[in-house]
């Protein structure tokens, strides 16, 4: 467990985090309709994309979960089953915590209902921010393809993720440069008939 937490504590993957800037930001509809087309694709009641922070699990993204972590988006990272898929940055499926050594005595478990689980990392600039996930009350066998389609979506929602990163970045650089610039620009303060 110790290894699992230094690994989400890792200060790299952290900063990585906060570039994406979406922790504690409102849902949006990109990230929404990817979770939708998830429980769709996979049939469970609930996908989540969840930011994996140092002490907490974030959702940019809940589809299905109960209240009162709807209302709340987000969870300690004792709840998280995100957190272990982060931590080995490659999916994560299991088909019954229940039934698992790692996972029957978690409180997402006995709190959340969470039975079935399969989660992908999203990945940026190397760090494992967070997953896409998708999760069941009920056991089940997670199929290669539905573990292929959440590679997919994962996909499509790092691609939202990076390009947000980019643009905000690119603003940011311009509305700098456009500081420097109007500030060049600004008379001084001593004209030069004041001056002799």
């Amino acid at each position: 467990m110790s290894e699992l937490l230094e690994i989400v504590h890792n200060l790299n993957r952290l900063a990585e985090l906060r570039r994406s800037a979406l922790l504690d930001t409102p849902p949006e509809e990109p990230f929404d309709r990817l979770t939708r087309l998830a429980t769709r694709l996979c049939k469970t009641p609930v996908a989540l994309v969840s930011l994996v922070d140092r002490d907490r699990q974030f959702f940019k993204s809940a589809v299905g979960l109960p209240e009162p972590w709807r209302t709340k988006r987000e969870t300690p990272l004792t709840y998280s089953f995100c957190k272990h898929a982060v931590a080995m940055h490659e999916p994560l499926v299991i088909p019954d915590a229940r039934r698992d050594a790692t996972f029957r005595d978690h409180p997402g478990v006995k709190e959340l209902n969470i039975v079935a689980y399969a989660g992908v990392p999203l990945t940026l600039s190397g760090e494992a921010l967070g997953t896409l996930c998708v999760i069941d009350c009920e056991p089940r066998a997670w199929s290669y393809d539905e573990v292929q389609t959440l590679k997919d979506l994962a996909e499509c929602v790092m691609r939202e993720i990076d390009l947000r990163t980019r643009l905000r970045e690119s603003e940011e650089a311009r509305r700098s440069a456009e500081a420097r610039i109007s500030k060049r620009e600004q008379p001084s303060s001593q004209s030069p008939l004041n001056a002799r």
